[in-house]
């Protein structure tokens, strides 16, 4: 029943900002496909629409940012104005992305790449421009992540926060680096420490939660499931994970526990209520708590019933996908737990 250690494939966006981030860099890549992608050809007004659609929608695309941002910033750059800044910082990222990539064979382990090279110049004249700057101190420490000199790193992500002890970003950094070192414990900690500060903060919770179930504390990664079905009640990958965790506490107790499996069936419910197609995870869940039911109690019937709903809802969903490989598999599978 170990259903907890599973990550979600995908999270609802309820910022609504980044939703439209998406949909405009959607249209800008389809503006640019008729001219092959290529800056030169695409233009100033284009290709910096294209970037500004990935920072608004704050996607992972570096092989965009790279490949036009260069572009902007070697042939426009006195056109952006005051925007040039963002572009450097913008560019910087993914030059770091891809500069921390194993050098080829052969290549020296000394030598910097490239790409570094130029992030190191792009660093230099954002340094030059905010020497005060704290966000200009985080790119730093970026770089010093990229280069392998972690300790670098956390000393300036603490030096920041010591400035400024709720900057986000410098935290889940620092957090980030920490779970990439094997440090899941030193990284709830102070993860749960801002929690206490910034309640309201979804991503958080929701990495609090996977560093728990990361190290099996089950019934820490269930409250920041709770906090996050409070801060948004019609997630359905809120309550198929609360769920999830729910029936793993009532699959590991000793003979197990009824109650939670009986609560885990609710909330298994009403994830595929919020989400009625695709959401196979919720219908395995559903197996799973009615083959855990205690047999021979007034709500027997009941469960058997809801068992053979999900059978059927998930045998329909195969078939749908035209999965008819899997169809035997899985009602053999669903026949037997529900037997």
């Amino acid at each position: 029943f170990f259903f907890a250690q599973l990550r979600p494939r995908t999270l609802p966006k309820a910022d609504a900002a980044a939703r439209c981030g998406m949909s405009a860099l959607a249209e800008a890549e389809a503006a640019c496909a008729p001219y092959g992608n290529e800056p030169s050809r695409c233009g100033f007004e284009l290709s910096r629409s294209l970037l500004l659609a990935v920072r608004e929608s704050r996607a992972h695309r570096p092989d965009l940012v790279l490949k036009f941002g260069q572009y902007l910033l070697r042939s426009h750059a006195g056109r952006l104005g005051a925007e040039v800044w963002a572009m450097y910082e913008q560019v910087y990222i993914a030059l770091l992305h891809y500069g921390r990539r194993p050098r080829a064979a052969g290549s020296g382990a000394e030598e910097p790449s490239e790409e570094m090279r130029l992030a190191s110049e792009y660093y230099s004249l954002l340094a030059a421009r905010f020497p005060d700057s704290m966000r200009v101190k985080r790119l730093e420490g970026m770089m010093w992540e990229a280069k392998g000199e972690y300790d670098m790193a956390m000393a300036d992500y603490d030096e920041i926060l010591e400035e400024e002890p709720n900057n986000l970003a410098a935290l889940k950094r620092q957090v980030a680096l920490l779970r990439a070192r094997g440090k899941p414990a030193e990284a709830a900690k102070r993860l749960a420490a801002h929690l206490e500060v910034v309640g309201s903060d979804a991503d958080g919770w929701l990495q609090l939660c996977d560093l728990y179930l990361s190290q099996a504390q089950y019934q820490r990664a269930k409250f920041c499931m709770e906090e996050l079905l409070l801060l948004n009640p019609m997630a359905y990958i809120h309550h198929l994970r609360y769920a999830e965790i729910l029936l793993t506490l009532g699959g590991i107790d000793k003979g197990g526990n009824a109650d939670l499996v009986r609560t885990a069936r609710k909330y298994f419910a009403h994830s595929l209520d919020l989400k009625p197609r695709g959401n196979l995870r919720a219908l395995y869940g559903l197996l799973l708590c009615c083959a855990a039911a205690p047999k021979g109690q007034k709500t027997a019937a009941e469960v058997e019933e809801l068992g053979a709903c999900a059978q059927k809802k998930l045998l329909e969903e195969y078939g749908e996908a035209k999965a008819t490989s899997m169809l035997d598999t899985v009602k053999a599978m669903s026949t037997a737990l529900l037997s």
